[in-house]
């Protein structure tokens, strides 16, 4: 990375909720021919960086599609990236013209949106899904552009989870610390800061052990809330600070932390399903065995090993409900419409409404722009 991309990268990562638009079209990676892999994402600059640097060395094209300046995951569920803005992007930079090799690489993220059948439909290319993370690709294409299960799971590492956490801090931060230093000097800011900090980033670092969905989530988010509050407290102490109104400025910073974090932390990772599109009505991934052909569609987009082949039988098979974070891919790309969301409450949703349909960020149904 160049220091001169160091002030885009924290601005990306630290405000990674709201859109930030790349340039849109065809770009070269290395030194491609008409011959090389076409891979697409969206144009969300952070997106954008980083696959550039995972494909260091490689000689490739990138099709930057328009997302709106959000990432590729973000963009396909909330309808801003669908195969109609692929086919378009497509036929904009005249790719049919450039390429060779009729076939585009899909993110696997994207299947959400991003219906492949009908952008090979519309183009005459076919399309392949690659691996779910950007950092697999080198090998993804090292061995002729095929996935393996293991890169199709959706990883949530150390150092990424970490980044999550700033979406979070960062904003707040911003909002309250100058306003609490104003008011009760520095030192109260820097606790306050070191609190809200502290209990978020603890969090994220124990998300594999703390599943926050479900009854659980209040007094595990109250518990991290108290953490923090308590080193913020011994840090005023220890700044000789702890006066009646810093210590209680320092206990509310993090109970509005708390607060924020109890709206929807769960929806900000790959890993829980989003709780306000969930709420009291949990969905369950149901599949008509009838319907399946064992075409395995679905298996390949599913970023939680939710289902599996059963090669003998060529069926597909439901392997861990419990994993389902509810994104619909497997419900999109089915070929036979096997796959549905039933709901705790008796009613269902099937794939063309899937498939028609976003929840937005209050867990309502809008019809995707077509």
């Amino acid at each position: 990375m160049k220091l001169s991309d160091l002030p885009g990268y924290l601005r990306d990562t630290a405000f990674r909720l709201l859109p930030h638009r790349a340039r849109t079209g065809l770009f070269p990676i290395g030194d491609p021919g008409p011959d090389a892999p076409v891979l697409v994402t969206g144009n969300f600059t952070l997106t954008v960086r980083r696959l550039r640097e995972a494909l260091a060395g490689q000689a490739a094209w990138v099709l930057v599609v328009n997302s709106k300046g959000y990432n590729v995951w973000c963009a396909a569920g909330g309808g801003h990236l669908t195969h109609h803005d692929v086919i378009s992007a497509m036929r904009v930079t005249h790719l049919a013209d450039k390429v060779r090799r009729r076939e585009v690489i899909l993110p696997q993220l994207a299947a959400t949106g991003v219906e492949r059948r009908a952008i090979s439909a519309a183009t005459g290319f076919a399309t392949r899904w690659g691996p779910a993370r950007l950092e697999d690709l080198p090998a993804f294409l090292g061995r002729g552009s095929r996935v393996f299960n293991a890169e199709r799971f959706m990883r949530f590492p150390a150092w990424e989870r970490q980044e999550m956490a700033a979406i979070w801090y960062v904003p707040a931060l911003i909002v309250l610390a100058p306003a609490i230093w104003l008011m009760l000097g520095p030192a109260a800011a820097l606790a306050a800061a070191f609190a809200l900090v502290s209990m978020v980033a603890a969090l994220f670092a124990m998300l594999p052990r703390f599943n926050p969905v479900g009854p659980r989530r209040l007094p595990i988010l109250l518990g991290f809330g108290l953490a923090g509050a308590l080193a913020g407290w011994g840090l005023l102490a220890a700044m000789g600070d702890a006066m009646p109104w810093t210590l209680v400025v320092v206990g509310a910073t993090n109970l509005i932390g708390t607060g924020l974090l109890f709206m929807d932390l769960a929806g900000t990772t790959p890993w829980y399903p989003s709780v306000i599109n969930t709420g009291a009505n949990p969905a369950t991934i149901t599949l008509d065995e009838a319907r399946c052909d064992g075409s395995g569609d679905c298996v390949m987009v599913c970023p939680r090993q939710v289902l599996k082949m059963n090669g003998s039988r060529r069926k597909v098979e439901i392997r861990d409900p419990g994993q389902c974070i509810q994104c619909g891919a497997c419900i999109v790309q089915c070929p036979r419409d096997a796959l549905l969301f039933h709901y705790a409450d008796g009613s269902t949703v099937e794939a063309p409404t899937i498939r028609n349909t976003r929840l937005n960020m209050l867990g309502k149904r809008r019809e995707v722009r077509r």
